[in-house]
């Protein structure tokens, strides 16, 4: 085996590593997530940082620097001293991908790692520790989830495609109707082109290196593309970290959406007041549709089987208490309907949170 500052470790070996911390990695952030009291501030004006994302980055830092100490080192929470540029293989970094949805309690963050060599990710790992969703690919072995090899939709039209990004935007822009979610990690958007289980996503607005390293590799690996918005592959070593817009598909639609968005960055490289007139191409938070979101919490219950397991005796007679609009009133209906069957040790009742159920993305949309 290589010595720790000979920085020719085999593929499988760096994969292997990868794996391995960012996946406990996902766990501080789970829990953090799960303890809900993250301390939260702007590192610049819309640009929020939890004490998550530093407690994250720092076990990342540790572990990975530790069994790899030749190695550069970049990541949205480590200032940039530029020294990356010495070294042949270099960790990118994302500690916490879709901060703002972990700050609004949804389940669209990702904790992000790749390695790159001359300018390109050879191995990376995305993982959503809340949905159990670890993505992995090394260069030239395929990506997986949970270990199943994955691949990107075949789709061959744009109209009616399932889109990642933001409704509004594809609106303004004159795009053909799609389905469109929202998630607020591009990592978690790309991985999600990767799996099929989205057809594509396009973000306008300038994407850094961490942002999209590992998923670029975990993309290609399932046969997708992935490009800026001019067609250009992106280069993970360069002084500048942001790049211009990301296309992710598969072959055939990431070649429809360049054709789309040509005429848009012709008018754009046209503009002498690019900030005037193409204030459409950044994302408001009016694109974010996310309106209130009606919460649905259904109290049931009835005899079990067993008191440890969730197996009624008869379905025909379950208890279905009511539907609560808040957790609270869910929970006195709870302990109410506990109390009047107190005496058998067979009888449960339960609160479902089935807006989880409708609502998956918590952006208001079914699916």
């Amino acid at each position: 085996m290589p010595a720790h500052d000979d920085i020719c470790f085999p593929l499988s070996e760096e994969r292997a590593l990868i794996e391995r911390v960012v996946r406990e990695a996902g766990q501080i952030a789970k829990d953090a997530f799960e303890a809900d009291e993250a301390v939260v501030w702007d590192k610049v004006k819309g640009h929020p940082v939890t004490d998550a994302d530093i407690a994250v980055n720092d076990y990342l830092q540790t572990h990975l620097r530790k069994a790899r100490p030749g190695y550069g080192w970049l990541s949205e929470e480590t200032k940039d001293d530029l020294s990356r540029h010495a070294c042949q293989r270099t960790f990118v970094v994302d500690p916490i991908d879709g901060t703002r949805a972990f700050i609004e309690r949804t389940p669209n963050f990702v904790v992000s790692v790749a390695i790159i060599e001359d300018g390109q990710p050879i191995v990376g790992a995305v993982f959503n520790p809340l949905k159990d969703e670890f993505y992995s690919a090394q260069k030239g072995n395929g990506a997986t989830l949970n270990g199943e090899p994955v691949s990107c939709s075949g789709r061959q039209e744009l109209e009616g495609a399932e889109m990642v990004g933001y409704p509004r935007k594809f609106r303004r822009l004159g795009f053909p109707v799609m389905r469109v979610r929202i998630s607020n990690s591009m990592a978690y958007r790309m991985v999600m082109v990767a799996s099929g289980k989205a057809d594509c996503t396009v973000a306008f607005t300038p994407k850094s290196d961490w942002d999209i390293a590992a998923a670029a590799l975990i993309a290609s690996e399932s046969g997708a593309i992935t490009t800026n918005l001019r067609g250009d592959i992106p280069n993970f070593d360069k002084d500048s970290t942001s790049g211009f817009g990301i296309i992710c598909a598969g072959p055939k639609l990431h070649a429809l959406l360049l054709e789309r968005v040509k005429p848009l960055l012709a008018q754009f490289d046209a503009s002498e007041d690019k900030q005037r007139d193409f204030k459409e191409m950044g994302t408001k938070m009016s694109d974010r549709e996310m309106k209130s979101i009606q919460l649905l919490h259904i109290v049931m219950g009835g005899e079990l089987v067993d008191p440890m397991r969730t197996e009624f005796k008869d379905l025909k007679k379950v208890d279905f208490v009511g539907a609560y609009a808040s957790f609270d009133e869910a929970q006195k209906a709870w302990r109410a309907a506990a109390q009047r069957t107190v005496d058998s040790a067979h009888t449960r009742y339960f609160i479902l949170h089935a807006h989880d159920l409708l609502d998956p993305d918590g952006d208001g949309i079914i699916g």
